[in-house]
């Protein structure tokens, strides 16, 4: 049987059908960030599809005890009822419904990076940043399903930047894509729109540009070293748009996170590694959920 998967993000959310091998079969996505209401658009394109199993990976905050969904940066959509609108187009179908990231510690964990590891933190670095969990060898969700949304915990509680989510000195503010390109701006970069533009400054030697990643970089290693710090785990799986940008991103973040660790005491040996499926870790996250969650 095949599985219908979604994977709900800041900008887009994609929809695909994925077999039992967990190959992608047929991908589309709508937008996310229009401002306008997004389910009409959604819900036209999922009656275009047939199943009777359907896992739903989404950007927190998410209630999976409710089946809502109130992702920061999709202002429109607060507590929205995402699982009982989707059982009304899919009655018979199996419904799962999983934090995005923990889709993708998943997916990595069973398929990808991760593969063998029973303890692991998955973290996206993009246009935002999450972490998820795998603990004793399964997804580990929390009691709401928001375990290791750690891009909105404070590493800067003096701070004057606001969060979309209205709290200061949020990872968030300091590590993902736009802010390391907003902080370059701050500093003078002149440069495109879009952390891929920056990367590109900075592999040809824009010092403003190496200076906004190495910021970035920094904050996300505080931000992993505490999260590690408090679950004891050493593998840490690390994906998203940001990360794909090669030795100019990660040199600096493992040189920032090889200093932090060794403040723990006890995070001496730590395995990090890049993520192995990319773009799609999410949409197969959520259809192994789906698969795991009826059996």
């Amino acid at each position: 049987m095949k599985t219908l998967a979604l994977d709900i993000g800041a900008t887009k959310i994609a929809i695909a059908t994925v077999g039992a091998d967990h190959q992608i079969l047929e991908r589309v996505q709508v937008p996310s960030n229009t401002g306008e209401s997004i389910w009409p658009v959604l819900k036209e394109r999922l009656q275009t599809f047939k199943t009777e199993r359907i896992g739903i990976a989404s950007a927190g905050p998410i209630d999976r005890v409710e089946g809502t969904i109130s992702p920061v940066n999709i202002p429109q959509w607060r507590k929205f009822p995402i699982v009982a609108e989707i059982k009304r187009i899919f009655p018979t179908a199996s419904v799962g419904l999983l934090g995005d990231c923990t889709a993708v510690a998943l997916a990595e964990n069973r398929l990808g990076a991760g593969v063998g590891v029973s303890n692991m933190l998955g973290v996206v670095v993009s246009t935002g940043i999450g972490g998820g969990l795998v603990l004793n060898g399964k997804a580990f969700h929390g009691e709401t399903g928001n375990a290791a949304l750690f891009g909105h915990h404070s590493i800067g509680f003096n701070s004057e930047i606001l969060c979309d989510c209205g709290r200061t000195g949020c990872l968030e503010t300091f590590a993902r894509g736009p802010k390391m390109v907003e902080y370059a701006r701050h500093l003078g970069w002149t440069g495109g729109s879009d952390f891929i533009s920056l990367a590109e400054s900075a592999r040809n030697g824009d010092a403003r540009a190496i200076a906004a990643i190495d910021s970035g970089s920094l904050a996300l290693a505080v931000g992993i070293t505490n999260v590690l710090t408090i679950l004891d785990i050493h593998t840490v799986v690390i994906g998203g748009g940001v990360s794909f940008a090669g030795p100019i991103y990660w040199d600096p973040f493992l040189k920032h996170f090889a200093a932090e660790r060794l403040h723990a005491g006890f995070l001496d040996h730590v395995d990090i590694f890049p993520a192995k499926l990319q773009a799609d870790a999410g949409l197969i996250g959520a259809s192994i959920f789906a698969h795991e969650l009826e059996g």
